[in-house]
């Protein structure tokens, strides 16, 4: 009778993504302790096949591949363990390494809308893209504005592509102008330095910031990131040996950024405005040159849940869409303090019930744009779902919001009208992978060890993150760049 060692004899438990944060998976081996997190980025630049990978237009070389540092918990935290996979207990959410790049110094043309009232001006965007036909025209209810400006043409045939700025017609949300000096753009109220909230635990600049900041490509690629409960700055195009290192380094108490947005109708050579969303609901609005910050929705006191995702509105200096983790939509200024908000009573349905599925919800209009109470935040909140918002995302014409919800539905917003209807609401049931269609992919490339959770394309490079923290950056082939920059300047020609 033989007497078997069942730990001798089976083999050693796989490798499983565990949860090592609230913003971040770890590789951990089950009953482990979560690895040591580490304070310092880590830079390399790996080279061979492996890191390369070949398109029609050529073939893309990995140039940068950084490892982000994932800072400690906070000693208020109790230590973070490998939990098991079958439990059913409620995990903290997780969004990955999400990034913004930013490019000072290239500005996009902005959306073509009525009554902007910005200090910078651009040129007009000639092409323009929809995804649905209007039949009838938009008009605006702007005084000031000339003829040409008075009615839209229909988006399939428009010549000039205007739309109706978000707000126009509430006068109330009229932004004052601040004349052609950028200089004087507002900024936050509080010094993340001097601070003394408990919301921020430290932060932590590079000891020759200054320097990095004059020396830096006017033309390069900045970029933030969240991991874990920190966001980074990075400068991703620096020549320096400090390339690897942060700029600056915000590290918060208990809450996680989960994503982000920088404001491209106010950036500036000097200025950045930034807005990021947390765990604990609350969402930061980040001045980084300035070092300064402000707190709206504090402590929750609009929505406690977390903020899964968050937009500027398009063509606004000051208002942003943040979309909540218990399904509903939030219109934000970022220069308004808060209060408690309770739905308006002249609230409107306005889509019949979803078909009979439970999760899903009418598009309830908790309070509108056009409301007269506009002295706090919020400036206008939608319900939309019981469950937690994906993403979302602004069509190219900027007169529909496109939301995606864990109950498994796509909606459409026109949310200038603030109205949902029941037609473009598309809901995916679970299916057989068998019944669903598969189209031949163009490339087929592991870029990482990692699942992604982020991708972004430039117009010399593409960018990857994991969900471990893993930035890469790709550089597009040179053909290629030079081949788009050559119909760039033929265009403006």
């Amino acid at each position: 009778m033989f007497i078997l060692d069942f730990a001798s004899v089976l083999p050693p438990p796989p490798k499983i993504y565990g949860q090592g944060s609230s913003n971040q998976q770890t590789t951990v081996n089950l009953g482990a302790p979560a690895p040591l997190a580490d304070t310092n980025n880590k830079l390399e630049h790996p080279s061979g096949p492996d890191y390369q990978f070949l398109v029609g237009e050529g073939t893309y070389v990995l140039r940068d591949d950084f490892q982000l540092a994932t800072p400690p918990p906070h000693p208020s935290e109790a230590p973070v363990t490998s939990t098991n996979p079958l439990s059913t207990a409620i995990a903290p959410p997780t969004q990955g390494v999400k990034l913004t790049l930013v490019r000072t110094s290239a500005s996009k043309a902005p959306p073509q809308l009525y009554n902007i009232d910005s200090a910078v001006n651009f040129r007009p965007n000639f092409s323009t893209f929809s995804i649905k036909e209007h039949e009838e025209p938009r008009v605006s209810h702007d005084s000031n504005s000339n003829e040409s400006d008075a009615v839209s043409q229909p988006l399939s045939s428009s010549s000039n592509g205007k739309a109706p700025a978000f707000g126009a017609n509430n006068s109330l949300l009229t932004a004052p102008s601040i004349g052609k000096d950028a200089a004087k753009r507002k900024k936050p109220k509080t010094n993340m330095m001097k601070t003394n909230s408990t919301f921020i635990s430290r932060m932590v600049p590079h000891e020759i910031l200054s320097r990095r900041l004059q020396e830096r490509d006017p033309d390069g690629i900045l970029c933030f990131a969240n991991i874990n409960r920190a966001i980074q700055w990075l400068d991703l195009t620096s020549d320096s040996h400090f390339k690897g290192e942060h700029l600056t380094k915000v590290l918060f108490t208990k809450a996680h950024m989960l994503c982000h947005n920088a404001n491209e109708l106010t950036k500036t050579p000097n200025h950045i405005d930034l807005v990021a969303g947390s765990s604990a609901g609350d969402i930061v609005w980040y001045e980084p040159f300035s070092q300064r910050y402000n707190r709206i929705n504090k402590n929750g006191v609009i929505n406690v849940s977390p903020v899964s995702d968050v937009k500027w509105i398009p063509g606004s200096e000051n208002l942003f869409l943040a979309s909540h983790h218990d399904g509903t939509l939030i219109v934000y200024d970022k220069e308004r303090d808060d209060a408690a908000f309770v739905a308006e009573e002249t609230t409107q349905i306005n889509t019949e019930p979803s078909r009979d599925h439970s999760e899903s919800a009418a598009f309830h209009v908790n309070k509108s744009v056009n409301s007269k109470n506009q002295k706090m935040n919020p400036v206008a909140s939608w319900k939309i779902s019981n469950q937690k918002i994906s993403q979302m995302a602004f069509s190219p014409d900027c007169q529909h919001l496109a939301v995606v919800s864990n109950d498994g539905s796509l909606r459409i917003i026109d949310y200038l009208k603030e109205i949902a209807d029941e037609e473009d609401t598309i809901e995916h049931a679970i299916v057989s992978r068998i019944m669903t269609a598969e189209l031949p992919p163009v490339l087929s490339k592991i870029v990482d060890d990692h699942p992604l959770a982020w991708l972004g394309f430039e117009e010399d490079c593409i960018v990857t993150s994991c969900l471990v923290g893993h930035v890469r950056v790709w550089d597009r082939p040179k053909e290629a760049v030079n081949e788009n920059e050559n119909s760039s300047i033929k265009k403006e020609t």
